[in-house]
């Protein structure tokens, strides 16, 4: 909608009158927050993914010794020589996550806008190996790109009595598989900063930009909104309810103008009150038996008719000197919204 320095003219600089703004068009959206991160750290629950992010980051996540303890992701930023990397806490991915378990799509997706993953594993688990290729299999049902994304394995928690076993264990299944892995302690910060220097390395080889994803199952279609000068005041109809004393204006031109129209001030009134004269559409409603109080509806807008001689006085009484009237939502117009 135009405002009111679109209505000035020479004998009046300051109109008091203005538009509302046009009806667009509507759509309903989902969208989906995903954080952004050079590093997301991966993992079953409570391998120690916030403790990590809490010792190489002035983060102060949730830190506790049952499962699911970080409920929503967490950044942290680690610095190293003027250099910053941002580090993302995914919370705890278990089997089933692909599918929504444990609230695993929410946790998921940040994954996607992170340039490399750090998969933390719990020496002290049951069954680590197995917790390694869960989390994978999770990651590549989810999105094959995901799966594909650079990785570090991490063991974590090496500094527990009893580990050592497992600790050995796993080293030699890694090199059988030929993935290299790291060994820390996120508690005593053992091998973090060799951890680190592992991870800027990669990241330094990676490309600046991450590759945006692209949305397969969201098709948007915009449609041209058609010129208003397609449309004419003249091109209407009148249907009326003889019993109601409703009458229906109809026209797309008149529709528009009257939704537009702001009804808080009497020059936008008068202004319609003469396009309906201009373009036929008062004599038209007076032909169709339209009397003072009945009601008239332009589209969305509803109208109290009013006698046409009381019209003209009012506007005659502004034109001379009532100015300062022009504008008050308080000054008695001859079109009333219903």
């Amino acid at each position: 909608g135009r405002g009111n320095g679109s209505f000035k003219r020479g004998n009046n600089n300051a109109p008091t009158m203005a538009e509302n703004g046009e009806v667009g068009p509507e759509k309903w959206l989902d969208l989906e927050l995903k954080l952004v991160a050079d590093v997301g750290i991966i993992g079953v629950p409570n391998a120690g993914k916030s403790t990590l992010l809490s010792v190489l980051s002035n983060a102060k996540p949730k830190i506790a010794d049952y499962p699911f303890t970080t409920l929503v992701p967490n950044l942290g930023v680690y610095e190293q020589e003027g250099q910053s990397t941002v580090l993302a806490d995914i919370p705890g991915l278990i089997e089933g996550a692909h599918m929504g378990l444990g609230l695993g799509l929410e946790f998921l997706r940040h994954t996607e806008r992170t340039r490399m993953l750090v998969h933390l594993l719990d020496a002290t688990s049951d069954d680590p190996m197995g917790d390694y290729d869960v989390i994978n299999a999770e990651l590549r049902m989810f999105k094959e790109a995901l799966f594909l994304k650079p990785q570090v394995a991490v063991i974590n928690k090496t500094d527990v009595l009893g580990t050592e076993e497992v600790v050995e264990e796993m080293e030699q299944e890694f090199a059988r598989r030929g993935i290299p892995v790291l060994k820390i302690s996120a508690v005593t910060t053992a091998g973090t900063k060799e951890m680190m220097r592992k991870i800027l390395t990669l990241l330094a080889e990676l490309p600046d930009q991450m590759e945006e994803p692209v949305a397969t199952n969201l098709a948007v279609r915009v449609q041209k909104q058609k010129k208003r000068g397609n449309d004419r005041f003249d091109d209407f109809t009148v249907e009326a309810d003889q019993d109601n004393r409703i009458f229906y204006l109809k026209g797309q031109a008149l529709e528009r103008f009257a939704q537009m129209t702001c009804w808080d001030y009497y020059e936008s009134i008068g202004r319609f009150q003469k396009i309906l004269k201009a373009c036929g559409a008062q004599e038209a409603l007076e032909n169709a038996g339209v009397v003072p109080g009945d009601t008239v509806v332009i589209g969305s807008v509803n109208l109290e008719w009013s006698n046409s001689n009381e019209q003209e006085q009012m506007e005659a009484f502004v034109m001379e000197g009532g100015n300062k009237l022009k504008g008050s939502r308080h000054w008695p117009s001859p079109a009333r919204l219903g």
